[in-house]
């Protein structure tokens, strides 16, 4: 399991989470679990309960939801 952390984030009032060990994950496995908005090698963009930017190196925004518990919840389900 992959330990993370939950940042709010100053600028853009999303929040961020970042991974406490380096992670790389394989956007094109994910892609088959989520609705994909957007997708390059190195980000992508899903819908689960609002927009998230998804990066290969394992830093995940959340645009626009708000609720920790979902956050904590989609974040452990897209690191496997």
């Amino acid at each position: 399991m992959v330990e993370f952390t939950l940042f709010k984030c100053k600028d853009k009032g999303g929040i961020s989470i970042k991974p406490k060990n380096p992670v790389n994950l394989d956007l094109a496995s994910l892609k088959s679990k989520f609705n994909v908005i957007m997708f390059t090698p190195i980000t992508m963009v899903i819908d689960e309960d609002g927009e998230i930017i998804v990066h290969n190196y394992g830093e995940l925004l959340f645009k626009t939801l708000k609720d920790e518990a979902k956050i904590t919840e989609i974040a452990r389900r897209i690191y496997g």
